[in-house]
């Protein structure tokens, strides 16, 4: 496993773990607490452990710190925390927090996890392709990400629109700062101009305090308005004023406040047609047009439906412990004829219950069925013919398989949460988050 891991702290806990990771051949850094912050760039850093005194794991200023840094992957260490404390690091983004009693070697299971965890977003978070006019189209936007002009983002649902929109943040100078993302298209509109716009304390009913909104936060990084083709007129004249003044005015404010914030826009409606018809401000248009970027549908990238198929396949073999060899020639067949209709997101979904359905080492067309949905009329959209053996077959959900992996590693593992965590290539905590699910479930229908 490769990656580069940041230690900061003085205990002998970390200069043992430092150790204990380079014998497995990790790339690793130490730093004294002493020496602040180590000058590493933090897109190189896979994973930071930090240790924390006992006063700072009462504050979260440093994981806030960290984030601002630009730092995601963060496994804290402290020699005594409240739990409480502790919880609040977790809840609001840390990978993980532990007590430096804990066994060594399950601290660097903890790491190893969180590695193998950053490969996988990593690899989530980036617009990987292989077709010819995208791997084009990435190369233009590195010299336009250079620049603070707004970018428009057209493509149907499931293309890739908030991924490009992070890979446009990822190779400008803004990278540093902060990526917020909202979507204009799941909140109401009162509630949309409040998180955008932020408020000030009595402001209306239920003000109690101050509110920074989305475009504040996004302050010297960059702020993505998906389905911005979905917001109110009234909201698209404010957002309007903040592009053309670089300015915002709070809910119940006073004056208006500086913002340095570089805006990128995603809808999957022609927003052309939206603008003729008077549903979307022209002026707010041509403001946000200035770079406009179509993301072709999976079904017109072949290339990507084989090279994002293997992928796939692999990430979830890897994360279920199935050894598959790939696709049968009628699979790949199919993959490629196939229309797509949710596009990268349905094909996603398509191999992930293959993979966890599949009982031997191939993937046959059967394996792609929709459980929810086997009936003559799917399978004849899917133009698919199986004989009477094969249509009787029958799929449990997903979430069923799951659990039932779940139950088998406990199993397997005698109760042993940490093994059985391993064995399902899951972190502990998600472990214990799914047993408490299924414990309410359960108490919910009455079953216990």
């Amino acid at each position: 496993m490769r990656g580069k891991v940041v230690l900061i702290g003085d205990s002998l806990e970390i200069k043992l773990l430092k150790d204990f990771l380079e014998e497995r051949e990790i790339e690793t850094f130490w730093s004294s607490k002493k020496e602040a912050f180590p000058k590493i760039d933090p897109n190189e850093i896979d994973v930071m452990v930090y240790e924390l005194d006992y006063p700072q794991t009462k504050s979260l200023e440093i994981l806030h710190q960290l984030f601002n840094q630009g730092v995601k992957n963060i496994v804290f260490l402290a020699e005594k925390a409240d739990l409480e404390d502790a919880v609040e690091f977790v809840k609001h983004g840390a990978y993980d927090f532990k007590l430096l009693s804990t066994p060594l070697e399950l601290i660097e299971k903890t790491v190893l996890f969180a590695l193998e965890d950053k490969r996988i977003l990593w690899q989530e978070e980036s617009f990987i392709t292989r077709d010819p006019y995208m791997l084009d189209i990435l190369k233009k936007l590195e010299v336009v990400s250079q620049s603070k002009v707004p970018v428009l983002l057209i493509g149907e649902s499931g293309t890739g629109k908030e991924l490009l929109a992070k890979y446009i943040h990822q190779k400008s100078p803004r990278r540093f700062g902060p990526f917020i993302a909202i979507n204009c298209a799941a909140l109401p509109e009162t509630l949309l101009e409040s998180e955008l716009f932020g408020y000030e304390k009595g402001a209306f009913s239920g003000a109690n305090f101050r509110k920074k909104g989305k475009i504040e936060l996004a302050e010297g990084g960059t702020l993505f308005l998906d389905e911005i083709a979905e917001m109110n007129p009234n909201l698209q004249s404010k957002l309007l004023r903040v592009l053309q003044e670089g300015e915002v005015d709070r809910l119940g404010g006073y004056h208006p406040i500086k913002v340095d914030v570089r805006f990128l826009a995603a809808t999957n409606r022609d927003i052309e047609k939206e603008v003729q018809e008077g549903r979307f401000r022209s002026d707010l248009y041509y403001r946000l047009n200035v770079i406009t970027v179509k993301i072709p549908p999976l079904r017109e990238r072949k290339e990507d439906v084989k090279f994002l198929s293997s992928f796939f396949l692999e990430k979830f073999s890897r994360l279920y412990r199935k050894t598959l060899k790939g696709f049968s020639e009628e699979t790949q067949k199919f993959l490629l004829e196939y229309p797509f209709p949710g596009n990268v997101r349905e094909l996603k979904n398509m191999i992930e219950r293959a993979v966890l359905i599949c009982e031997k080492d191939v993937i046959e067309v059967k394996h792609l069925i929709d459980p929810f949905s086997q009936n003559e009329k799917r399978e004849m959209s899917l133009g698919m013919n199986f004989d009477n053996k094969s249509s009787d077959l029958v799929v449990k959900p997903l979430e069923e398989l799951e659990r039932e992996a779940i139950m088998k590693a406990l199993e397997v593992a005698k109760g042993n949460k940490t093994r059985a965590a391993e064995l399902l290539g899951i972190t502990v905590r998600t472990l214990r988050n799914k047993l408490k699910q299924y414990q309410a479930t359960k108490f919910s229908e009455g079953r216990i």
